[in-house]
C-alpha cells in the first residue's frame, strides 16, 4: 500500500528518471534541434513591423552598405547616425536571402538566450549547493524566455534581443564550473563582449554596468579586483573599438562628435544641438521615484514602453535581490553558499535597474533583467533552503509557476506584417512614376517611419528628413539648415513621403505648411506599393513646393 501510494505521488520509474534526472550539461546537438526549432518557429512569425524597424534598422544599413553618407541629409532622422554595424548584417541578410529566411536566421541569434540562461542558473544553483532536476532549471530557464520582452523581439530586425543573448553569455563566463571565479582569458573574452555591446549599441552601457559590479564583487581580494580591472579595461576597450571605433571616427571626422548628436554640448560640435538633449518621454521623477518604479510599471507598462504590456518577471527578480541583501546582511559571519555570487548579482541588478531608469527607461533596452528575474528568485529560494529545488516536487512547481506566469502575462501591441508567400523578399516596394525622380529630393515626413523605403527610390535622388517627432527634433536643430537649404535648390523637384494613417497625414501636411512653409499637393499624391502596408496604413508620395518668406 506503501509503495503504490508513492507510486501515486512520484510516477512510474521511467517518469521519475524523466522528472528527477539532475541537472547538468545539455550536449550541443539538443540545443542545435532547439535553435533550428524556434528559428522556425519565427518565420511563422508575421513581421516586426515596429517603429524602429521601419525607421533606421531597415535604412542605415543599406545606407553604409551603398555609400548614400555624403549624399543623403538624415533619412532616419537623429537615427541616420546610430552606430549601423548590426542594420548593414540584417541588410545582407534581406539582399542574400527570401524574408522568412531572414526571420529563421534572426530566430536563432534569439533563441541562444535559453542555453545561456540555462548555463547561468544551473551554475548558480550548483554553487549554492541545490540540486535540481533538469526539468527544474529548464521551467525556470523557460519562464525567463517566455516573458513579454521576448514575444516583442521575435521575427525583429531589432537588435536587443541580441545583446540581452551576450551579455547573459559573458555572466556565464564569470562563473565556471568549478567554483571561484573565472581565469584570465574567460574574463578577458567577457569583458571583450561587453565591450563589443556598448560599441554597438551605446544604451548597453546598463548591462557594462551591471558586469563590472559583477566582477569587482565576485573578486576576491583587493589585489584580484585591481588585476581584473585592469583586463576588463583593455579586452572592453578593445570590443569598444571592434564595434564602434570606425564609426566614431567617421562621425568626429565628418561631425567633430564621435556620437553625432548626442553629448554635444561636450564635444561642442556646430551642427549638433547646442544644449544637452535626450529622450525624457518615460523617465522618473527622481531616485526615491525610480526605486519604486518597477512596482508601478508592473500595472502599467506605458510607463516604460510605447503600450500598456504586464510582466512580472523583471520585479520577481528585483524583489529576490533585495532578499538574498537582506539575507546576508542579517548573518555577516555565515558563510553562505553562493553568497558572494548572490550580492554581486543582486547589487549589479539593483544599480544597473537604477542606472536604466533615470537615463533610458526604455523596456527593451533592459530585456535581460525580465529573462534573469526567475533565476534570481530560484537563487533566493536555494539560499533560503537549498533542498526544496531538488525535492521530488520541485519539477511540478516549477512547471506550475511556468504555466501560471505565461498565463497572466499580457504582451504589448506591436504592429506586425504578415507574410505573403514563402519565396517573398523581406522588404518589397514600388514607387509610382513621377516627374523628375530620378534627380529630385524625397523627403520622409513627419513622425511615422519612411526611411525604410529609401531604397527603392532611384539612386541619384537625394532624400532627407523634414518636421520629425517633437521629442526627437531639438537633436538636429542646427543640422537642419542643410535640409532646408537643399529642399530650396533650385530646379530640383521636391517629394514628400507621408503615411496615411490615423489623422497622420492631415496633420504632417500642416505642419509642413506652418514649420517649413512646404506646401503638398495632396491631390496628386500616389500611393507606393509595399509590403509593409495594411489598409490601415499606407505611404504615400507626393509632389510638393517650399517658399521661403520675406526676410
Amino acid at each position: 500500500m506503501r509503495d503504490h501510494a508513492m507510486t501515486l505521488a512520484l510516477g512510474t520509474p521511467s517518469e521519475r528518471s524523466l522528472l528527477q534526472t539532475p541537472a547538468r550539461r545539455i550536449a550541443w546537438r539538443w540545443w542545435a534541434i532547439w535553435l533550428a526549432g524556434f528559428g522556425v518557429f519565427s518565420m511563422m512569425m508575421p513581421r516586426d513591423a515596429s517603429f524602429d524597424v521601419l525607421h533606421y534598422h531597415l535604412h542605415n544599413g543599406w545606407a553604409v552598405l551603398n555609400g548614400r553618407a555624403g549624399q543623403d541629409l538624415a533619412p532616419a532622422e537623429m537615427h541616420s547616425f546610430l552606430n549601423p554595424l548590426w542594420q548593414v548584417f540584417v541588410w545582407q541578410l534581406i539582399e542574400l536571402l527570401p524574408g522568412r529566411a531572414v526571420a529563421f536566421v534572426l530566430g536563432v541569434l534569439q533563441g541562444l538566450i535559453l542555453p545561456a540562461l540555462y548555463a547561468l542558473t544551473r551554475r548558480l544553483l550548483d554553487r549554492a549547493g541545490s540540486r535540481p532536476s533538469l526539468v527544474t532549471v529548464l521551467a525556470i530557464c523557460l519562464v525567463g524566455f517566455s516573458g513579454e520582452m521576448q514575444f516583442g523581439l521575435m521575427a525583429s530586425a531589432r537588435n536587443d534581443a541580441v545583446c540581452a543573448a551576450v551579455f547573459l553569455g559573458a555572466l556565464v563566463l564569470l562563473l565556471p564550473e568549478r567554483t571561484g571565479g573565472a581565469g584570465v582569458l574567460p574574463l578577458a573574452l567577457a569583458s571583450l563582449l561587453m565591450g563589443a555591446l556598448f560599441g554597438l549599441k551605446p544604451t548597453n552601457g546598463v548591462y557594462v554596468l551591471f558586469f563590472a559590479i559583477a566582477i569587482m564583487i565576485m573578486a576576491d581580494g583587493w589585489s584580484a579586483r585591481l588585476r581584473a580591472a585592469g583586463i576588463c579595461a583593455l579586452a572592453g576597450l578593445a570590443g569598444i573599438l571592434l564595434t564602434g571605433g570606425a564609426w566614431a571616427w567617421h562621425l568626429y571626422e565628418a561631425y567633430g562628435n564621435p556620437i553625432f548628436p548626442q553629448l554635444n554640448t561636450f564635444f561642442d560640435a556646430p551642427l549638433g544641438p547646442d544644449t544637452a538633449f535626450r529622450d525624457n518621454r518615460y523617465l522618473p521623477g527622481g531616485v526615491g521615484e525610480a526605486m519604486l518604479r518597477p512596482f508601478v510599471f508592473l500595472f502599467d507598462g506605458a510607463l516604460v514602453n510605447e503600450h500598456h504590456f504586464f510582466d512580472p518577471r523583471l520585479q520577481i527578480g528585483y524583489v529576490a535581490a533585495f532578499g538574498m541583501l537582506g539575507l546576508v546582511a542579517a548573518r555577516p559571519g555565515k558563510a553562505w553558499p553562493a553568497g558572494r555570487e548572490a550580492v554581486a548579482l543582486s547589487v549589479g541588478l539593483i544599480v544597473s535597474l537604477l542606472a536604466w531608469s533615470l537615463v533610458f527607461s526604455i523596456a527593451r533596452y533592459y530585456s535581460a533583467g525580465w529573462l534573469i528575474g526567475p533565476a534570481m528568485f530560484a537563487l533566493f529560494v536555494a539560499m533560503l533552503r537549498p533542498a526544496w529545488l531538488g525535492h521530488a516536487w520541485a519539477p511540478f512547481v516549477s512547471l506550475g509557476v511556468a504555466a501560471a506566469l505565461f498565463a497572466t502575462t499580457q504582451l504589448a501591441e506591436l504592429r506586425r506584417v504578415p507574410w505573403q508567400g514563402w519565396s517573398e523578399p523581406y522588404v518589397t516596394a514600388e514607387v509610382p512614376a513621377m516627374p523628375g525622380l530620378d534627380h529630385a529630393v524625397i523627403a520622409f515626413s513627419g513622425g511615422y517611419p519612411s526611411a525604410f523605403l529609401a531604397p527603392f527610390f532611384p539612386q541619384t535622388a537625394q532624400m532627407t528628413h523634414l518636421v520629425p517627432q517633437e521629442w526627437s527634433a531639438p537633436a538636429l536643430a542646427n543640422y537642419r539648415g542643410q535640409i532646408r537649404d537643399l529642399i530650396a535648390e533650385p530646379g530640383r523637384p521636391l517629394y514628400v513621403v507621408i503615411v496615411d494613417t490615423e489623422g497622420h497625414f492631415t496633420e504632417t501636411v500642416e505642419k509642413l505648411m506652418r514649420i517649413e512653409h512646404v506646401t503638398v499637393e495632396t491631390g496628386a499624391c500616389k500611393v507606393i506599393d509595399t509590403n509593409f502596408a495594411t489598409p490601415e496604413t499606407v505611404w504615400k508620395i507626393c509632389p510638393a513646393d517650399v517658399k521661403r518668406p520675406a526676410p
